[in-house]
């Protein structure tokens, strides 16, 4: 693991340490004033800013605005990543083939650039998942409610799998369905459709939804439909966000 860093540099400086870089298979950030095209499926403009730039060995390519988690235009990896200097400017262009596409950066003035030659193989291992939700609640389904008992886990029905049919202390059948997620109106209207399966014999059937959220309008709909919701706190600080419409708040 090494690391070169020029601040203030030359374009031709930067050119240098951009082509060595990728040649290495290399990581490489860049922070300046640049202004970015990008060509391929679409065509987009962004106008003058102050950015970091990443570009790694594989071809990846990545602008980032001082703001956000995401990068506002990139490049998967695949592709190449050259720099060149045109009217006393750096220009670093990510390109690849297949699709055919290019996101060209026209840095109007360099701030530093760094190179990082990283080692990591290191594989990712998620804590916190669905499946270890599943094995915690048959573990401990008092946590959900004192008495309540799983019959089976992941019973098969026409609309799906059900995660799990329980009974509580009273021997009402009680269904139940776990999301890693914050619950929404889409979770509810799942819960529902199972919960239907049995009404059809017994009018006493219950329905809880589990998840280490819900929004205010989730809750209410499900407490119109004589369901639960249960908040399973045990994962609420590593609980995933979810893509929600507007409907669901």
């Amino acid at each position: 693991m090494g690391s070169d860093r020029l601040t203030d540099p030359e374009p031709a400086a930067a050119v240098d340490l951009v082509g060595d870089a990728f040649r290495d298979n290399a990581m490489f950030t860049i922070e300046a004033d640049c202004e970015v095209e990008y060509d391929g499926r679409t065509s987009g403009y962004l106008g003058p800013g102050e950015r970091l730039l990443v570009g790694k060995g594989d071809g990846t390519f990545l602008v980032h605005q001082p703001t956000g988690h995401k990068p506002v235009n990139w490049m998967p990896g695949g592709g190449t990543i050259s720099a060149s200097v045109s009217d006393g400017d750096l220009v670093v262009v990510a390109r690849r083939v297949n699709p055919r596409e290019r996101v060209e950066v026209r840095a109007t003035d360099v701030h530093g650039i760094t190179r990082f030659d990283a080692h990591d193989a290191a594989e990712y291992r998620e804590s916190g998942t669905e499946a270890e939700m599943h094995q915690y609640i048959e573990a401990h389904p008092d946590e959900l409610e004192t008495g309540l008992r799983i019959v089976e886990h992941e019973r098969e029905t026409k609309y799906g799998f059900i995660d799990f049919f329980a009974t509580d202390a009273d021997g009402t059948p009680v269904v139940v369905e776990v999301k890693r997620v914050q619950a929404t109106l889409n979770h509810f209207d799942q819960l529902k459709r199972y919960v239907s399966l049995y009404e059809e014999t017994n009018s006493e059937v219950r329905g809880m939804l589990v998840a280490p959220a819900a929004s205010d309008r989730v809750k209410r709909a499900l407490r119109d439909a004589d369901l639960e919701f249960v908040r399973l706190a045990e994962f609420e600080t590593e609980a995933a966000p979810t893509k929600a419409t507007l409907s669901d708040f």
